[in-house]
C-alpha cells in the first residue's frame, strides 16, 4: 500500500522506532500521521519538530493497555494503516525477571495489538480494506535468553498475526509482521551487538508496507540471521544461548 494520501496510526510512536516511523510517513506524505504516546512529555517531542514537517503528526494519548485510550484512537473516524508498534522487554530471562514485568509484556506485545485490532479493523471494513503491519522483532524467530520472555511474546506476535490475516480475508484488510535486527534505542542500550539504526530501519519498513510481504527481515543483521535460521538451526539456537542474564 503506498502511504502518501493515507491516514496512518502508529503505537509506542514517543520515542526510537516509533517515533522514527511517525516522521517517515509523515516525509512519505501520509495524509495523517495519529501518533500514539502514553505520556505527555511524548507528545512535546512529537510536536516540536512536526512543525518543521509540514504538521502531519497528530499525537494523540494511547496506552494499548487501556481501552478508553483505544476507543477515543478509534473514534477519530477510519484509518488505513495500523502499524503495532508499542512494545516493552523485560531483562533477566525466565528466572530472573518478575512475574509482574512478564506480565506487563503480556499485555502490551501480546494483548495490544489484539486490543488494536479489534477496535480499528471495523474502521477498515467500512471503508473497504486497509492494512495492519505488526513490528515484530528477529527475536521471534530465535529466543535470546536475557530476553527470553520478550522474545516470546514476537514468537507469538508471528502466529497471532496468521490468525488475524485469515480472519480478516474476506474484508481486503492486510496484515504483514516485519523483524528488524537490534535497533539502537534505548531499549538495546548496554548490548554490545551489531545494531540496525531506527532511520535506516523505517526506510525499510515503508518498502515492505508498500510490497505487503506477510514477512520481512529487516536489516542485514536479522537477514543473515535468518538465513543461517534455514540452513541450522540448532546451531543458530546454541549460538544465541549464549546470551544470558
Amino acid at each position: 500500500m503506498r502511504i502518501a494520501g493515507k491516514k496512518v496510526l502508529i503505537t509506542g510512536a514517543s520515542r526510537g522506532l516509533g517515533r522514527a516511523l511517525a516522521f517517515g510517513c509523515a516525509a512519505a506524505r501520509a495524509a495523517r500521521v495519529l501518533a500514539g504516546a502514553r505520556r505527555k512529555e511524548g507528545f512535546d517531542a512529537l510536536r516540536r519538530p512536526a512543525g518543521r514537517a509540514g504538521d502531519r503528526i497528530d499525537p494523540i494519548r494511547l496506552d494499548v493497555t487501556r481501552d478508553d485510550d483505544i476507543q477515543e484512537a478509534a473514534a477519530r473516524g477510519p484509518i488505513d494503516i495500523l502499524i503495532n508498534n508499542a512494545g516493552v522487554a523485560v531483562f533477566g530471562g525466565v528466572f530472573k525477571g518478575k512475574m509482574e514485568e512478564f506480565r506487563r509484556e503480556i499485555e502490551v506485545n501480546y494483548f495490544g495489538v489484539i486490543r488494536m485490532v479489534r477496535a480499528l479493523a471495523p474502521g477498515m471494513q467500512e471503508k473497504g480494506g486497509g492494512l495492519i503491519v505488526n513490528i515484530g522483532s528477529m527475536l521471534g524467530k530465535v529466543n535470546l535468553p536475557a530476553l527470553g520472555t520478550y522474545c516470546a511474546t514476537k514468537a507469538a506476535l508471528l502466529s497471532l498475526a496468521q490468525a488475524i490475516r485469515a480472519d480478516l480475508s474476506s474484508s481486503n484488510i492486510r496484515v504483514i509482521t516485519v523483524m528488524p535486527g537490534t535497533l539502537d534505542t534505548d531499549m538495546s542500550r548496554g548490548f554490545d551487538v551489531p545494531k540496525i539504526d531506527p532511520e535506516e530501519a523505517v526506510g525499510e519498513i515503508l518498502q515492505a508496507i508498500e510490497n505487503e510481504p506477510h514477512e520481512c527481515a529487516i536489516g542485514d543483521e536479522a537477514r543473515g540471521v535468518f538465513n543461517r535460521l534455514a540452513e541450522n538451526r540448532r546451531q543458530v539456537e546454541e549460538s544465541f544461548a549464549k546470551f544470558r542474564a
